[in-house]
Protein backbone atom coordinates (compact mmCIF):
# COMPACT_ATOMS: atom_id res chain seq x y z
CA UNK A 1 0.00 0.00 0.00
CA UNK A 2 2.88 2.60 0.64
CA UNK A 3 4.52 1.55 -2.06
CA UNK A 4 1.31 2.05 -4.74
CA UNK A 5 0.78 5.82 -2.38
CA UNK A 6 4.55 7.00 -3.27
CA UNK A 7 4.11 5.68 -6.93
CA UNK A 8 1.08 8.06 -6.81
CA UNK A 9 3.02 10.64 -5.52
CA UNK A 10 5.76 10.43 -7.89
CA UNK A 11 3.19 10.64 -10.90
CA UNK A 12 1.63 13.63 -9.66
CA UNK A 13 4.81 15.65 -8.99
CA UNK A 14 5.96 14.41 -12.82
CA UNK A 15 2.61 15.71 -14.14
CA UNK A 16 3.02 18.90 -11.98
CA UNK A 17 6.44 19.43 -13.64
CA UNK A 18 5.19 18.84 -17.33
CA UNK A 19 2.66 21.62 -16.83
CA UNK A 20 5.17 24.08 -15.68
CA UNK A 21 7.51 22.81 -18.98
CA UNK A 22 4.63 23.46 -21.19
CA UNK A 23 3.65 26.41 -19.89
CA UNK A 24 6.86 27.88 -19.88
CA UNK A 25 7.34 28.87 -23.43
CA UNK A 26 3.95 30.62 -23.26
CA UNK A 27 5.27 32.83 -20.70
CA UNK A 28 8.45 33.57 -21.33
CA UNK A 29 6.99 34.67 -25.20
CA UNK A 30 4.66 36.90 -23.29
CA UNK A 31 7.80 38.79 -21.92
CA UNK A 32 9.24 39.06 -24.93
CA UNK A 33 7.03 40.71 -26.56
CA UNK A 34 5.94 43.21 -24.23
CA UNK A 35 5.71 46.54 -25.73
CA UNK A 36 8.71 47.56 -23.24
CA UNK A 37 10.76 45.03 -24.87
CA UNK A 38 10.15 45.67 -28.62
CA UNK A 39 10.95 49.16 -27.58
CA UNK A 40 14.26 48.72 -25.94
CA UNK A 41 15.65 46.12 -28.03
CA UNK A 42 19.44 46.22 -27.61
CA UNK A 43 19.63 47.94 -24.63
CA UNK A 44 22.14 46.08 -21.83
CA UNK A 45 20.69 46.03 -18.57
CA UNK A 46 24.46 46.91 -16.96
CA UNK A 47 25.82 49.04 -19.45
CA UNK A 48 25.01 52.10 -21.96
CA UNK A 49 25.74 52.07 -25.57
CA UNK A 50 29.00 54.20 -27.03
CA UNK A 51 28.73 55.47 -30.03
CA UNK A 52 32.68 56.58 -31.69
CA UNK A 53 32.95 58.78 -34.15
CA UNK A 54 35.70 58.34 -36.44
CA UNK A 55 38.09 61.18 -35.05
CA UNK A 56 37.23 61.20 -31.60
CA UNK A 57 39.14 59.90 -28.95
CA UNK A 58 42.65 60.53 -27.39
CA UNK A 59 45.18 60.91 -30.29
CA UNK A 60 48.63 60.80 -29.68
CA UNK A 61 51.73 59.53 -30.67
CA UNK A 62 53.89 56.10 -29.57
CA UNK A 63 57.67 56.43 -31.51
CA UNK A 64 56.88 57.02 -35.18
CA UNK A 65 53.19 55.47 -34.87
CA UNK A 66 50.02 57.68 -33.95
CA UNK A 67 47.48 56.03 -31.72
CA UNK A 68 43.70 56.71 -30.99
CA UNK A 69 41.97 55.36 -27.73
CA UNK A 70 38.75 54.47 -28.37
CA UNK A 71 37.34 51.99 -25.81
CA UNK A 72 38.41 51.13 -22.29
CA UNK A 73 38.17 48.35 -19.91
CA UNK A 74 35.64 50.81 -17.99
CA UNK A 75 33.22 51.29 -21.00
CA UNK A 76 33.00 47.70 -20.98
CA UNK A 77 32.75 45.66 -17.95
CA UNK A 78 36.49 44.89 -18.29
CA UNK A 79 36.20 42.60 -21.81
CA UNK A 80 38.01 44.45 -24.03
CA UNK A 81 40.24 47.45 -24.69
CA UNK A 82 40.21 48.97 -28.16
CA UNK A 83 42.86 51.18 -30.08
CA UNK A 84 43.23 52.43 -33.69
CA UNK A 85 46.95 53.19 -34.98
CA UNK A 86 48.72 53.80 -38.04
CA UNK A 87 52.55 52.75 -38.20
CA UNK A 88 54.83 54.07 -40.96
CA UNK A 89 57.13 52.05 -43.24
CA UNK A 90 60.73 50.94 -41.88
CA UNK A 91 59.63 51.29 -37.88
CA UNK A 92 59.07 48.66 -35.76
CA UNK A 93 55.66 48.37 -33.89
CA UNK A 94 57.18 47.47 -30.08
CA UNK A 95 59.96 46.13 -28.86
CA UNK A 96 59.82 42.04 -28.24
CA UNK A 97 58.05 41.37 -25.34
CA UNK A 98 55.69 39.30 -23.90
CA UNK A 99 52.94 39.68 -21.03
CA UNK A 100 50.61 37.08 -18.90
CA UNK A 101 47.22 38.43 -18.36
CA UNK A 102 46.06 39.39 -21.68
CA UNK A 103 46.15 38.75 -25.77
CA UNK A 104 46.19 40.77 -28.16
CA UNK A 105 44.06 40.68 -31.46
CA UNK A 106 45.24 43.22 -34.38
CA UNK A 107 43.17 43.24 -38.14
CA UNK A 108 45.17 45.45 -40.29
CA UNK A 109 42.64 47.91 -42.36
CA UNK A 110 45.38 49.42 -44.34
CA UNK A 111 48.63 47.99 -45.53
CA UNK A 112 50.77 45.15 -44.31
CA UNK A 113 52.42 44.11 -40.75
CA UNK A 114 55.07 41.71 -40.17
CA UNK A 115 53.94 40.10 -36.82
CA UNK A 116 56.43 37.92 -34.66
CA UNK A 117 55.42 35.46 -32.26
CA UNK A 118 57.93 33.49 -31.10
CA UNK A 119 59.52 32.46 -33.94
CA UNK A 120 57.13 32.45 -36.47
CA UNK A 121 56.50 35.02 -38.63
CA UNK A 122 53.12 36.33 -40.29
CA UNK A 123 52.44 38.51 -42.91
CA UNK A 124 49.54 39.84 -41.83
CA UNK A 125 47.92 42.26 -44.38
CA UNK A 126 44.12 44.61 -45.32
CA UNK A 127 41.55 42.40 -44.21
CA UNK A 128 43.42 39.94 -42.70
CA UNK A 129 43.08 39.32 -38.36
CA UNK A 130 46.13 38.01 -36.02
CA UNK A 131 46.03 36.99 -32.47
CA UNK A 132 49.20 37.16 -30.65
CA UNK A 133 48.57 35.36 -27.39
CA UNK A 134 49.87 35.81 -23.56
CA UNK A 135 52.93 34.63 -22.63
CA UNK A 136 54.70 34.14 -26.02
CA UNK A 137 57.46 36.60 -27.26
CA UNK A 138 56.15 38.90 -29.92
CA UNK A 139 56.92 42.02 -31.83
CA UNK A 140 55.87 43.63 -35.31
CA UNK A 141 56.77 46.03 -37.38
CA UNK A 142 55.69 47.43 -40.84
CA UNK A 143 58.46 46.93 -44.25
CA UNK A 144 55.58 47.21 -46.58
CA UNK A 145 55.07 49.93 -49.19
CA UNK A 146 52.67 52.69 -47.35
CA UNK A 147 51.74 52.96 -44.00
CA UNK A 148 49.54 50.57 -42.10
CA UNK A 149 46.61 51.27 -40.28
CA UNK A 150 45.28 48.68 -38.20
CA UNK A 151 43.27 48.21 -35.02
CA UNK A 152 44.16 46.56 -31.89
CA UNK A 153 41.83 44.70 -29.13
CA UNK A 154 42.96 44.46 -25.53
CA UNK A 155 40.94 41.27 -24.00
CA UNK A 156 40.59 41.55 -20.97
CA UNK A 157 41.26 45.46 -21.51
CA UNK A 158 43.72 47.27 -19.41
CA UNK A 159 46.54 47.44 -21.81
CA UNK A 160 44.91 50.45 -23.37
CA UNK A 161 46.13 52.33 -19.84
CA UNK A 162 49.84 51.35 -20.60
CA UNK A 163 49.12 52.54 -24.10
CA UNK A 164 47.81 55.75 -23.29
CA UNK A 165 50.52 55.86 -20.15
CA UNK A 166 53.30 55.52 -23.06
CA UNK A 167 51.76 57.53 -25.33
CA UNK A 168 52.33 60.54 -22.38
CA UNK A 169 56.05 59.94 -22.61
CA UNK A 170 56.21 60.84 -26.23
CA UNK A 171 54.20 63.99 -25.96
CA UNK A 172 55.34 66.73 -27.71
CA UNK A 173 57.67 64.58 -29.51
CA UNK A 174 60.00 63.61 -26.55
CA UNK A 175 61.86 60.58 -26.11
CA UNK A 176 61.46 58.23 -23.01
CA UNK A 177 64.40 58.50 -20.43
CA UNK A 178 66.30 55.70 -19.91
CA UNK A 179 64.84 53.08 -18.24
CA UNK A 180 61.16 55.01 -18.22
CA UNK A 181 59.86 52.15 -20.79
CA UNK A 182 60.69 49.56 -18.21
CA UNK A 183 59.64 51.26 -15.05
CA UNK A 184 56.28 51.56 -16.93
CA UNK A 185 56.06 48.06 -18.17
CA UNK A 186 56.46 47.06 -14.40
CA UNK A 187 53.25 48.03 -13.73
CA UNK A 188 51.35 46.91 -16.44
CA UNK A 189 52.84 43.78 -16.80
CA UNK A 190 54.80 43.84 -20.37
CA UNK A 191 58.20 41.77 -19.69
CA UNK A 192 60.83 42.98 -22.38
CA UNK A 193 63.30 40.44 -24.27
CA UNK A 194 65.94 43.24 -25.36
CA UNK A 195 67.78 40.40 -26.30
CA UNK A 196 66.08 40.42 -29.56
CA UNK A 197 65.90 43.66 -30.15
CA UNK A 198 69.26 44.21 -32.43
CA UNK A 199 68.72 40.94 -34.08
CA UNK A 200 65.21 42.19 -35.28
CA UNK A 201 66.46 45.47 -36.60
CA UNK A 202 69.64 43.97 -38.52
CA UNK A 203 67.54 41.30 -39.88
CA UNK A 204 64.59 43.04 -41.25
CA UNK A 205 65.41 46.70 -41.76
CA UNK A 206 63.65 48.27 -39.42
CA UNK A 207 64.07 50.72 -36.31
CA UNK A 208 61.94 51.94 -33.42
Amino acid sequence: MKALQTNSENRRRLLRLLTVYMAAPMYLSEALFTSEAIAQPNVSQTGSAIHIPASSGKHGKIGAGNIAFKLNKQQTEGHVGITESELPVGFLGAPPHYHKTFDEICRVTQGELTILVGKELYQVKAGDWHLRPRGIVHSFWNTGTEPAKFIELYAPGGHEAYMNALADLFKDNQRPQEGALDKLAQVYDIHFDWSRLKEIMDTHKVRL
